[in-house]
Formats: C-alpha cells, structure tokens, sequence
C-alpha cells in the first residue's frame, strides 16, 4: 500500500465578525472582514496544488448554529472546487455548530461526507481503480456539548489501512465537555495513525510519533487573542504510519500584540520621540519574514500577509511617564493610534493600529538595592511573587480584582461583558500593582 497526502483543517468559524476596533478606511475593513474567507479558498488552493487525497475538517466549520447564508455559499463553492479534481472532504462538527442544529442554505457536493453524531462513522478513501487506501473515523457533535468519551469508540477493523481519526476534543480529560480525553489515552489508541484534531485554535503538535496526535488550529485569527500567523497542516502518511506534517500558512491577516518596553536612559521626552520609535518598531514588523507557528518543516510556499492589525503594549520605566503620560494615558494613546495608521496603513503589507495600551511608570531608585536594604519593599516583592506562583492566592487576586475579571475554564470560555485572566496577562496586572505601590510609596517618603 502506497502513502496517503491529505490536508488537515479545522476551526474555520465561517461567520464569525473579526473583532477590529476603532476608526478605519472602508478598504481595510473590507479586508479585515474577509480574511476568514480568503483563508478557506487559500486551503482549497494548496490543497489542489499539492494534489492532495482528501480533506479532513475537525469542527466548527461555522461559528454558530445558524449558518450564515455568504459563507454557507462559499464555504459550498470551494468544496465543488475539489469535487472537480476528485478530491473527497470527510468533516466532523463542534460544539460551535452541533450537526442537526443549523441548516445548509446550498447543496453541498457529493464529495463531502459529513461524519453524524449519532454513532461513531467510517468511511474509505478509494483510488482510481476503487482499491481503498485510508480509513476515516470520526464522530459529530449532537450538541454544543459533547460530554461523551467517544474516543473510546475509535476501533477500526484490524488491517493494513491508514487509519484517521478526527475529533474536536479540547483534551482535557477532567472537563465535563468537548469530548474529555487525555494524549496518553489518544496514544494508547495505536490502531489510529493520525488523530486529527480540532477545538484549539493554535497550531500543535502533541505527539510527532505514532499515532501523530496535532491539532490544526485557526485557519484566520479573528482578535488579538488569536495572535501571529494562522493556517492548515500538509499532511504525508507512509504506509508503515510516519508521517511528515507542514504548516501551510493561510492567515490574510496577522493580529500581533508587540510589546516595547521603555528603559530609564533611553532620550524621549516628547510625543514626536514615542512616534518615531513605534513607527520603526511597526516599519520592522512590516519589512520582516512572519515567524512560522510550528518547529515542523515549512512548506515552500509563497506567503506575504495582506496586512497586520497591531495592539501596542507599552510598558517601561521612564522620565517621560511623569512628565508627559501620567493622567493623559488616554488621549495619548488615542493620538499615537491616529498618527501611526496615517503613515502606516498605506504600505504593503499595510499595518492598522487597533490600539495602544500604556503601562508606564517613572524610574525608581536601584530596585534590587531597595529590596535589600528596604523591609516593605521586601514585603511588597513577596506578597506579588507569591500571587504568581501560589494556586489559591491566584484564585483569590482574580476574586478581588472584581466581576469584570474572570478566569477562563478553557480557550472556548469567551465572553462579551468581562475580560480573560490569562497566565500572562495576570502577572501584567500584578507587575502593574507593585509598581504602582512602589511608586506610591516613594512619593510619600519623598514628601516627608
């Protein structure tokens, strides 16, 4: 039996609004608004490109249970596309659009299986001469729920076809949804030879031996949550089960949050100096290769992004804090934003500042000789270490950062009204708090 090529995709949340904010040209949000379109067709492009045999979807092919009528035509345009070269698409449904839940407004052709929820489904891929070369095994969400252990189930007949399982799991063995299962339980399947994965929307690869256990991720980040370079898995199978995966870059756009960091002696003292030190941070962004998600072996494609949607983070410490940012944060930020996309949204690759946050503060005296010499300052460090470290004493800083802050039980926890605690961005807040603190008390001791 000869090899198998195949793409693997996923997550492509057909209708999901892309999360852009404030003011922009009709042209970029034209562009920003059919990024996630433009990533389906770039997929279908490689995918006849490379020739491959087959495309496995992992769920959530649309972002909610009603399809959108725009996307459900495209989304039924590109699959004909690869029924003309006799390419078959095998997909599974999530927990974004449960199978039964939302109707096809267009046929879709007949070289899409849809794999149901009801009972496990297998499915050969047949050459030319009708020898079957590949099995594919995969089960739907029913509901936006899927609490089954259905993996389980994953028990092809034993023989010497390729065996590829999809499911859209978040791997998480003690969650009470999206199919809870651990990579130790996935591995100890060893009859799959690949386990196509779908629900978490960054590129992975958790296991590179048999079975191949990846996940495919997002095919167009659609906020700066989804950040970097976005795409689809190539996917070469020998017979005796190894496999090459590459990451196919699809993403027309890239969300960054860059961060730039001011230092004591570094010369600003105006806004003239801020500015010219983002345009040359977004001018670098602009004219540099964009890093490729995964350590697998790149692909040789040509990839240039329509453009980047930024987020500067601006933190540091400066003289420039007390005499020009402090209490003017806000329109500060407005200005730098407003100024950055006059200059910078006109090249190409263009760049869109969606937004600048600042986290400055002013210079403070030798930290590390505070911390030595200073008992407060020694309290201070300990009590900031020990919320970034401690299980409980995280729990309780979220708790008392107030009911606008939540911590997230997985990547699909979202919600409209309250923000995220991330790993990350909780040691930013608390760095932030003991910087504040610290400043504070050395005001007071330098009024005294």
């Amino acid at each position: 039996m000869s090899g198998i090529r195949f793409i693997h995709t996923g997550d492509l949340h057909l209708g999901s609004p892309l999360k852009a904010v404030g003011k922009i040209s009709e042209e970029l949000r034209q562009s920003i608004l059919a990024s996630t379109q433009k990533a389906l067709i770039r997929m279908v492009d490689c995918a006849l490109e490379e020739d491959v045999d087959f495309v496995v979807m992992a769920g959530d092919i649309y972002d909610n249970e009603a399809r959108s009528v725009k996307d459900n035509r495209l989304f039924a345009q590109e699959m004909k596309r690869l029924e003309g070269e006799n390419i078959p698409v095998f997909i599974i449904y999530g927990n974004h659009d449960p199978i039964g839940k939302g109707a096809d407004y267009f046929r879709l052709p007949a070289n899409v299986k849809i794999l149901g929820a009801k009972e496990l489904e297998m499915h050969l891929v047949r050459d030319g001469s009708g020898r079957a070369r590949a099995r594919l095994i995969g089960q739907s969400y029913a509901t936006p729920s899927e609490t089954r252990r259905i993996h389980l189930n994953y028990q092809p007949p034993a023989d010497d076809l390729l065996n590829i399982a999809l499911l859209h799991t978040g791997l998480n063995p003690g969650a009470n949804t999206y199919v809870p299962c651990s990579p130790e339980e996935l591995k100890e399947l060893t009859a799959i030879d690949y386990w196509a994965l779908g629900h978490i929307h960054s590129p992975t690869i958790i296991n590179d031996s048999h079975p191949v256990i990846a996940y495919c991720g997002i095919p167009q980040g659609r906020d700066v949550g989804e950040s970097g370079v976005k795409g689809c898995l190539l996917v070469d199978l020998t017979a005796s089960g190894a496999a090459e995966v590459r990451f196919v870059p699809t993403s027309p756009i890239i969300w960054l949050t860059p961060s730039l960091l001011l230092k004591p002696d570094q010369p600003l003292h105006n806004m003239d100096d801020l500015i010219d030190m983002l345009l040359l941070a977004g001018q670098e962004i602009i004219a540099s290769r964009p890093e490729m998600p995964l350590h697998c072996p790149a692909g040789p494609w040509d990839y240039e992004p329509e453009g980047y949607v930024v987020r500067w983070e601006i933190g540091g410490r400066n003289d420039i804090h007390a005499s020009l940012i402090r209490g003017n944060e806000g329109e500060i930020a407005a200005e730098l934003a407003e100024i950055l996309n006059q200059h910078l949204t006109g090249l190409r690759p263009y760049l869109w500042t969606e937004g600048v946050k600042l986290h400055t503060a002013s210079p403070i005296p030798n930290l590390d000789l505070l911390l030595k010499q200073d008992k407060t300052i020694q309290t201070l460090q300990e009590v900031k270490l020990a919320c970034q470290k401690d299980p409980e004493l995280k729990k309780k800083a979220i708790s008392a950062m107030g009911n606008i802050f939540y911590r997230p039980r997985d990547p699909e926890d979202l919600r409209d009204d309250t923000f995220p605690v991330t790993e990350e961005r909780l040691n930013t807040l608390l760095e932030d708090a003991f910087n504040m603190v610290l400043e504070r008390i050395i005001q007071e001791r330098e009024k005294q």
